[in-house]
């Protein structure tokens, strides 16, 4: 009688569990609703390459206190331990001494030796140079006075830096202009669907009113099928456009550097984008090349050339450094002429090199005047870039207007066409055709307004104004 009741109650806790499992995984999904500059700030605080950039600072300001350290006090410590098998000696020989057997008092002479007189030699006990076990500590403590290399390399540091923040602010930049795209992409596949479900709606409602005069015989078949082919081909329409959007998204999402499985929602419209794009404005503000962050970039590299020069020309200077050593050994020996502090001053003066220092000094300046010719040829680059792209703003501000009115002709025109082929003054194929004329300027539209927009954001970019 208890197996039935051991049943249920596992039954019971299983689809409770199960039910709980699935309302916990409902909850880990997350809806952000972002505005373009919410995205555009989200996308700096998470995504991987800007996080990268936030950490390259890091790294080189490490790589600052690295490059200065090099030139502040250097104290190390070294033990040693020796055993020595044979510990050398050093002999001092011996000496003589006489030996008397006659009564005390009685006068020695040379003569006597012999006669109860000896000559005996005593040699001395060796002294000991080492000893067979020792421990030695040597303690040593240098500080650079003067490296022309030194001095030139604090002075790239400062450089290394600024080049290292630029392209942190480079990095957030390319990351703001993407993540607008993106964004204003998404707006337009999501008005582009709504104008295709729209009009599959209208078509569908349309097909209905037909199939119902077909039954009637006010219509013939032919109306019909060329109706629902529209119908269909509106249905692949949104099925496909439904899939750019998730793309869209995906890749929205992966800009951000959020989970793929939350959700997005967008607070700004499409119109408000595209209304705050100010032609006039534009087409007046004069390019800065100065304020473009890829020619500060390589400003920047030039510099790091020229330091590059002067480094390898100071190589032709002289080094001083000094050097303070300490040594203790735990067994000292009985004569020890190690000595146990040492100071010393070193200066490494450089006298010939067999043309290796001239040689290295030239690539630097062929470097320099490389670096300097790609910094002019990216100037002229991103002048023309410039042009092109507000030329790129303008036919698109225009195509943008034109299409918005061919938006309004081909809808009247459609809409009349239905009327009329209600009352039988038109075939299905000018419904067709003018539906064709009515999507394609909504297409058109879309089309020229993304592109205003990313002409727009390619200008704010090149004046660093994103």
């Amino acid at each position: 009688m208890k197996l039935p009741i051991i049943t249920a109650f596992l039954t019971v806790t299983l689809l409770f569990v199960s039910q709980y499992t699935a309302l916990s995984q409902e909850k880990q999904v997350v809806t952000n609703s972002f505005s373009l500059k919410q995205a555009q700030d989200y996308a700096i605080a998470n995504n991987a390459n800007s996080r990268n950039s936030t950490l390259d600072m890091e790294i080189a300001k490490k790589k600052i206190w690295e490059t200065k350290a090099f030139g502040l006090p250097q104290i190390s410590a070294q033990a040693n331990y020796q055993h020595l098998f044979t510990v050398p000696e050093l002999s001092f020989g011996g000496y003589y001494t006489l030996e008397s057997s006659l009564p005390l008092g009685t006068p020695v002479y040379s003569d006597d030796i012999g006669k109860g007189v000896a000559l005996k030699y005593n040699q001395l006990e060796p002294v000991k140079l080492g000893v067979p076990n020792n421990t030695t500590l040597d303690i040593t403590v240098s500080q650079l006075i003067f490296s022309g290399e030194y001095i030139v390399g604090l002075q790239a540091t400062k450089v290394f830096y600024t080049m290292t923040d630029q392209s942190r602010q480079k990095t957030e930049i390319d990351l703001k202009e993407n993540v607008a795209n993106s964004y204003a992409m998404a707006l337009v596949f999501e008005q582009t669907r709504l104008v295709l479900n729209q009009s599959l709606e209208n078509t569908t409602k349309t097909l209905s009113e037909m199939q119902e005069m077909y039954k009637q015989g006010l219509v013939e078949n032919t109306d019909v099928d060329q109706i629902e082919l529209v119908s269909l081909t509106l249905t692949n329409a949104v099925n496909s456009m439904n899939r750019q959007i998730d793309a869209t998204y995906d890749l929205l999402k992966f800009q951000l550097g959020m989970p793929f499985s939350d959700k997005i929602t967008l607070t700004d419209n499409l119109e408000s984008i595209a209304t705050s794009v100010n032609l006039e404005t534009l087409m007046n503000t004069e390019f800065n090349i100065n304020n473009n962050l890829d020619y500060q970039i390589l400003q920047n590299s030039e510099e790091i050339s020229k330091l590059n020069l002067k480094r390898e020309k100071a190589g032709y200077l002289p080094n001083l450094a000094a050097v303070y050593r300490h040594n203790e050994m735990v067994n000292e020996p009985a004569l020890n002429f190690n000595p146990k502090d040492v100071i010393q001053i070193a200066m490494n003066i450089p006298i010939a090199t067999s043309g290796q220092r001239n040689s290295k000094v030239q690539q630097r300046k062929m470097e320099l005047q490389k670096a300097t010719n790609t910094k002019d040829n990216v100037a002229n680059g991103l002048q023309l870039q410039y042009i092109n792209t507000r030329n790129e703003l303008t036919t698109a501000y225009e195509k943008y207007l034109n299409d918005k009115r061919n938006i309004e002709l081909t809808k009247r025109i459609l809409d009349k066409s239905v009327i009329k082929f209600k009352e039988g003054l038109a075939s299905s194929r000018d419904i067709t055709e003018f539906l064709n004329q009515f999507l394609t300027a909504q297409s058109n539209m879309y089309t020229s307004m993304l592109s205003m927009i990313t002409a727009k954001y390619k200008l704010d970019k090149l004046n660093n104004n994103l």
